[in-house]
């Protein structure tokens, strides 16, 4: 049995080797000093991303200790909560690169597939400052492959479809390498498109507040195209030079609220362009025998997304006051040095320096083109000394620079005068340390001890924007949000069988950006609203615990199982923290039938979730869902599997009032050489 599939086992960490040989390892940034041990960083190879059926990257969520999938209902989006840390705060990265969206700063996981990944590599609490800034819960970093043969590559089909013949999926993927003396290329694609989302035959309408009738859902279309390029020099065994290209193209529905709260609002959005392209430069270059290095990295992101939206199900009509086309036209672009030296046989000293310069551009149809601009810096150390083979330390200290240098929004300047409005802007600072202890008492175990204080700097649209349900007034001098992990944790195997991973932690965060009204009460369209602002006011707490199970039971059959506790809590009684399941569980069993047939079920549960609209917060019921698919291996080349996800037909939700898919059928085709 392979033991990579200790990752899906659910090891707390999900632990891997990080040096697999597919990785690129320019793309890689780890605070740990054996990644395989390590608890607090979760390592998802590619193995088990198909094992368990993910196509897009937030989909890791429901596989990974200490991470739960969270669901933005009213915008379609798919995100990764890590130790109950929202995606403003879990910045997303693609090989070391920053990608997250300047804007709102966090990113759609859905539109992300996984067909071109290594691996996935989710630091929670204690990632390394060698990341930049705004890494205030963790890390995200996304792994390409790097080809290890003169030709290699995968082509791969898959379709999966509910009881509705309007809900089938195509997928169509291929991965084409080669590795050469003094150079390698890499070249990926990959296209995945959703007719419609299969609710299950368990859903109910509520006539009463919902035109959600069931089978497929409404406005539940996607397409997501990728195709990505890499080129690199090597023109010795240490140093490496390679320059990247990746293109994405996608397009999106939202699905219509299917709740219950006579207070929700209907939104008839489509996404008809969702695209991000980006390039970047990466190096590693070693001097003296190894005893110093540098890395840089240059990189270029721009992203494209308009939004539409009408005024009912037919989607012809933008009549309404709730009716427009929003268009964002975004980028970024910056470079870093990170350099490194073995100051003796036991320490390890990094130094970094990083930049990046983002720009938001936004308007509506007959409206100018407001523009926002920031500019960010970061500079870290990061120590590491070996007291001996069993015992290290890691300590990191970086300093961050906001420069907030222009924002803009188009509104009523005079009564019945609407033009550009530049709103003041405002510089932070930002401190971060952190320390690791790591100590393995023999060969099989390892216990880690760590404190980081970590911040985020205020998004753009913390600071400016204004609300489409309530009058917002900008704040652009929001301090940055601070916060302190601990965790302890242990790792130990037991005679190469049986495995154990475990941690407790408890994060405080201060000077939480939570909206509060401000008292005052304007009209907007002729109503009266209350006037509201972001401030830092909130303090949030949570406290928490993982532990996963390994059992290699025989060479035909794995168990595999975690289960992760959170207690999230704000300081203030009546504001409940959304979206953090209290209780989550993961279980597998990898059952080897025949040489070439095996049987793969799971089984993720979880309960202890609250959902929000803004207003009001709701109690979700918990839920448990199960998998189940058989792989036959025709040859060493090609492979095909067939399977039932939600097998039950669980009706559920992450969010209230937008319900997860049914029962769904599906089978995959896959030629590797």
């Amino acid at each position: 049995m392979k033991k990579t599939l200790l990752c899906t086992a659910i090891t707390l960490a999900c632990s891997g080797e990080i040096y697999a040989s597919d990785t690129f390892q320019l793309g890689v940034i780890e605070v740990a000093s054996k990644a395989s041990t390590d608890v607090s960083t979760a390592v998802i190879e590619q193995e088990q991303l198909q094992q368990n059926q993910i196509t897009n990257v937030a989909q890791v969520a429901r596989i990974t200790p200490g991470v739960s999938f969270e669901r933005k209902g009213a915008r379609n989006e798919q995100n990764i909560l890590v130790r109950g840390f929202g995606s403003t705060r879990v910045p997303v990265f693609i090989d070391g690169i920053p990608v997250y969206v300047p804007y709102d700063g966090n990113m759609d996981l859905g539109r992300f597939t996984t067909f071109d990944l290594a691996q996935i590599d989710i630091s929670k609490g204690v990632s390394s400052v060698l990341y930049g800034s705004n890494t205030l819960g963790g890390a995200i970093n996304l792994i390409s492959h790097k080809p290890t043969k003169e030709l290699e590559g995968t082509i791969g089909y898959g379709f999966q479809t509910g009881h509705n013949s309007h809900t089938a999926t195509n997928q169509t993927y291929f991965n084409l390498g080669t590795k050469q003396e003094f150079f390698y290329a890499q070249v990926n694609g990959s296209f995945l498109e959703k007719q419609g989302l299969q609710l299950s035959k368990h859903y109910r309408q509520n006539t009463a507040v919902s035109d959600e009738n069931g089978g497929r859902a409404e406005n539940s279309v996607s397409r997501d195209k990728k195709f990505s390029l890499k080129a690199a020099y090597t023109p010795n065994v240490t140093d490496e030079y390679a320059l990247s290209f990746t293109t994405q193209r996608g397009k999106k529905e939202q699905p219509i609220y299917a709740g219950n709260s006579v207070n929700a609002r209907d939104r008839y959005w489509r996404w008809p362009v969702w695209d991000k392209d980006n390039v970047y430069f990466l190096s590693h270059t070693e001097f003296t025998g190894g005893k110093y290095y540098l890395n840089t990295k240059v990189f270029y992101d721009h992203f494209k997304n308009d939004l539409s939206a009408y005024d009912d199900l037919n989607f012809t009509t933008q009549a309404a006051n709730s009716s427009f086309n929003s268009h964002y036209r975004d980028y970024s672009y910056g470079g870093g040095l990170e350099f490194g030296i073995n100051t003796s046989e036991k320490n390890t000293l990094k130094l970094s320096a990083l930049y990046k310069f983002d720009v938001h551009r936004e308007n509506n149809d007959g409206e100018p083109v407001a523009r926002s601009e920031d500019r960010t810096y970061s500079f870290g150390i990061e120590d590491t000394y070996r007291f001996s083979e069993r015992t290290n330390m890691i300590v990191g200290l970086s300093f961050d620079r906001r420069e907030a240098i222009k924002s803009q929004n188009y509104q009523q300047i005079t009564s019945g005068v609407y033009g550009l409005y530049d709103y003041d802007v405002g510089n932070k600072n930002a401190f971060n340390y952190q320390i690791k202890l790591n100590h393995s008492f023999d060969e099989n175990d390892e216990l880690s001890v760590s404190y980081a204080h970590k911040t985020r700097f205020a998004t753009m649209k913390d600071r400016y924007s204004r609300s489409l349900k309530r009058y917002r007034t900008p704040n652009p001098f929001l301090k940055p949000e601070v916060a302190d992990h601990y965790e302890i944790s242990y790792f130990r195997t037991f005679d190469n069988w049986f495995k154990v991973e475990s941690a407790v932690f408890y994060s405080e965060i201060r000077d939480a950006i939570n909206e509060v009204q401000t008292g005052n009460i304007t009209k907007i369209k002729g109503k009266q609203v209350y006037e509201v602002m972001n401030k830092n006011v909130g303090t949030e707490k949570f406290a928490g615990a993982e532990l996963g199970l390994t059992a290699f039971v025989s060479d035909k059959l794995t168990l595999g199982a975690n289960y992760t506790y959170i207690r999230a809590k704000n300081k203030e009684s009546s504001i409940i923290v959304a979206d953090v399941p209290k209780h989550k569980f993961f279980a597998y069993a990898d059952w080897n039938i025949l040489p070439n047939l095996s049987l793969y079920i799971s089984q993720s549960a979880e309960t202890g979730r609250y959902s929000s609209d803004g207003r009001n917060y709701v109690k979700l019921s918990g839920f448990g869902v199960t998998d189940a698919k058989l792989t036959y291996n025709i040859n060493n080349n090609f492979t095909i599997d067939a399977g039932i996800s939600n097998i039950f037909d669980k009706n559920y939700f992450y969010t209230e009032g937008y319900l997860e898919e049914g029962r769904i059928y599906f089978t995959n085709l896959k030629y590797t050489f």
